[in-house]
């Protein structure tokens, strides 16, 4: 029985010799592509002819490597379908073959651009998102960009139409969006230009000025709205009675963090400074000043949208005695006005005989609510056109004019006033 299997064996090996059968052949795929050369790929058995054929004529001829591997180039095709046929045969008098079909497509044309739509309105906080839809090829690959930050790419539908989601930055934004298809055509970039000015945005807190003035990234200054604290840093104002811990306050609360800033109606008041109300997280840092004592209701139309919250707060401020309420600001109050009493009667009664001169350098404490001159904001003014230190000091510590600080040491215009 071994025998005679080795036997049938061999007469197949043989029969398979004398009779040969047709080679294998296994193509490789090609999927659609925007390339104007394609390469035709497959495998048979080691060292056979193989032919490409278009419309049953041969075009090109090549013979399998000792792996059996094979390839034929194409170059110069255009947009269209082409069916080609690999043939592979025993031997080069074409005997025993086997073909297949193949089908090539090249894609070259891109997608149409795509035409987009902005919102009807823009949200009021800079962390809001709008939405844009838009309309281009079906089922193409939607690639968007706002200032050059890439947004995560979407699809169209079977129509054609999408939508794309994203956050704008303060100012003037550039989007640009174009489709790309499943080839790789990329058409041409289509958008639109926004002009973005939320009422309500984000900034950091470079320095506090005082209890109701800061200064943010970008040197910009900024007053809040709808509340007034006693001053600490006024040219022509002594220290009024709880400035010190109000700015100390304002510190505490904001100094270099992040806030929201929101206006009302007015973009800045006459000193240039932004009028805003600020945010820190949910507290409304103008209202919370006020409800703890820190500062008082001071209403300044149009700009009263929390108006009535402030002085709400104020009432209960002062029903507490919180803060600039309490007895310290009033025993103050209460003895500054005695003073002026008795000096008023003591100047009616004797004949002055001597000038009283003040030491410029000592501190003075006075109630909140005294009024004095007010300079004019004015970062163009150089030292030398200071009517005076106190000017000067003025447009560095209320306006935020830098530029009078060279040194950074908080003494403006140094070598005229130190």
């Amino acid at each position: 029985m071994i025998a005679s299997g080795f036997y049938l064996f061999v007469f197949l090996i043989l029969l398979a010799i004398i009779f040969p059968s047709a080679p294998s052949l296994a193509l490789g795929k090609i999927d659609p592509t925007n390339k104007s050369s394609v390469s035709v790929a497959g495998k048979t058995y080691s060292g056979k002819p193989v032919y490409l054929l278009k419309d049953n004529e041969v075009i090109q001829s090549a013979k399998s490597d000792s792996s059996g591997k094979f390839f034929f180039a194409l170059n110069d095709l255009t947009d269209g379908s082409y069916t080609y046929t690999v043939e592979v045969c025993s031997s080069e008098e074409k005997d025993k073959c086997r073909n297949e079909n193949i089908v090539i497509t090249i894609d070259q044309t891109p997608p149409p651009k795509p035409e987009i739509a902005l919102p009807d309105s823009l949200p009021d906080d800079s962390e809001e998102e709008i939405a844009i839809k838009g309309v281009s090829e079906p089922n193409v690959k939607i690639v968007a960009s706002v200032q050059d930050n890439e947004l995560p790419a979407t699809t169209t539908n079977d129509k054609g139409e999408f939508e794309i989601k994203t956050g704008l930055a303060i100012g003037i934004n550039t989007i640009n969006i174009k489709a790309v298809d499943a080839v790789g055509n990329e058409s041409a970039v289509g958008g639109a230009s926004v002009n973005f000015n939320p009422s309500r945005y984000k900034v950091k807190v470079i320095n506090v000025i005082d209890g109701d003035t800061i200064k943010i990234e970008g040197d910009r200054v900024v007053r809040y709205i709808g509340i007034d604290t006693p001053e600490t840093v006024h040219p022509s104002k002594p220290v009024q009675c709880y400035g010190k811990e109000a700015s100390d306050k304002n510190k505490e609360l904001v100094a270099g963090k992040e806030v929201k800033l929101e206006k009302d109606v007015s973009e800045t008041d006459k000193y240039g400074r932004l009028l805003r109300y600020v945010w820190l997280g949910d507290t409304l840092v103008n209202e919370y000043l006020v409800r703890e004592g820190y500062a008082q209701s001071s209403s300044y139309p149009p700009d009263v949208k929390y108006q009535d919250r402030f002085v709400e707060a104020q009432r209960q401020a002062r029903e507490e005695k919180k803060g600039l309420w309490g007895d310290v600001c009033n025993a103050q109050s209460t003895q500054t006005q005695q003073t002026q009493q008795q000096t008023t009667t003591s100047t009616q009664n004797t004949q002055p005989t001597t000038k009283q001169t003040t030491n410029p350098t000592q501190t003075q404490t006075q109630p909140f609510n005294q009024t004095s001159t007010n300079y004019t904001c004015d970062c163009s003014k150089t030292c030398s056109k200071m009517s005076s230190c106190a000017e000067a000091q003025y447009q560095l510590n209320v306006c935020g004019c830098g530029a009078r600080d060279a040194d950074k040491d908080g003494v403006a215009c140094d070598s005229d006033c130190q």
